[in-house]
């Protein structure tokens, strides 16, 4: 039997368990679906994503009102939380950092948790932000701690002012992060898309992924010479980063040209095994850790 199969029940047994709080109840009947080989990512969407839009329908309908939307959604992070804490240890990194945060006075925070947890188990390294983040705070928080990405979730189309000032805020930081919007209010008829001057919007989550793949030059299929050198690059970068090291302290340590270093970390330099093993002992860390394979086989299968 396909273990894709009956997902409907499953979705009912868990909607009644978000909706009386019931986290123990909700948690069992995720991660019982995860022992029946139901993928990962189908239990993220057909079972939790669409049990919260059934409870946002009944919420507008008025068929629950705001304290039992509210326990029903807390109650699902929760169950996010320990699913995501379950699959920390399956994932290898890639090398590339992300921040994921609601689009400013925009509370809703479901979709863009799901979001980062879809990172994170595609390798990134993520800071996710929570509630929505003011656009000074946020600016000023990437500038102390540079990302490759920045993702804005838009669920209300009431902010999509917000969305634009805060997306011509994140293009003045240097570096420049690449941005991506997505959220439920980017299917909405009445969104300005022509004012908004992200990098990319997606549609949904599994877009979201393949775009944010796309904005770092990575590719589903086995990654070009060129795209090894992009993550290995983007490894060290983060790497030096953590061990608050200059590109000048790297160079000194390794005894390579801090030019050199600098076109290492941009994915635009060719490395012989010596240059990675040099880096490597000044970073001290296993070479293993910089010439981590990226393939189809550690990216997420999202066709």
């Amino acid at each position: 039997m396909n273990p894709n199969q009956n997902i409907e029940p499953l979705r009912s047994r868990y909607l009644n368990a978000i909706l009386s709080g019931n986290r123990s109840d909700a948690v069992k009947i995720i991660f019982s679906s995860l022992k029946r080989g139901i993928d990962i990512y189908k239990i993220y969407i057909d079972i939790i994503s669409e049990s919260q839009s059934i409870i946002g329908e009944m919420w507008h309908k008025g068929i629950i009102n705001i304290a039992e939307e509210h326990l029903a959604t807390v109650t699902t992070l929760e169950v996010m939380d320990a699913l995501r804490s379950n699959n920390l240890n399956n994932r290898k990194l890639i090398g590339f950092k992300a921040v994921v945060a609601p689009v400013e006075k925009d509370e809703h925070m479901v979709g863009s948790r799901m979001m980062s947890d879809f990172l994170i188990m595609d390798g990134w390294d993520v800071d996710f932000l929570g509630s929505a983040t003011p656009v000074k705070d946020l600016v000023e928080f990437i500038k102390n701690k540079p990302v490759d990405l920045v993702v804005l979730s838009l669920t209300n189309i009431e902010y999509q002012s917000n969305a634009i000032i805060m997306i011509e805020s994140l293009i003045g930081i240097l570096p420049r992060p690449k941005i991506l919007l997505g959220g439920l209010a980017v299917k909405n008829p009445k969104i300005k898309i022509k004012d908004m001057k992200c990098d990319s919007i997606a549609l949904d989550i599994l877009e979201g992924i393949k775009e944010a793949r796309r904005l770092m030059g990575l590719s589903k299929v086995r990654l070009s010479l060129e795209e090894h050198l992009l993550v290995i690059g983007k490894q060290i970068r983060s790497i030096r980063i953590t061990k608050q090291l200059t590109q000048k302290d790297l160079s000194k340590a390794s005894g390579l040209d801090r030019t050199y270093i600098s076109a290492v970390e941009q994915g635009k330099q060719n490395m012989t095994f010596g240059a990675i093993v040099k880096i490597s002992d000044a970073l001290d860390i296993n070479v293993d850790d910089l010439i981590t394979s990226v393939n189809k086989n550690n990216l997420l299968d999202i066709n």
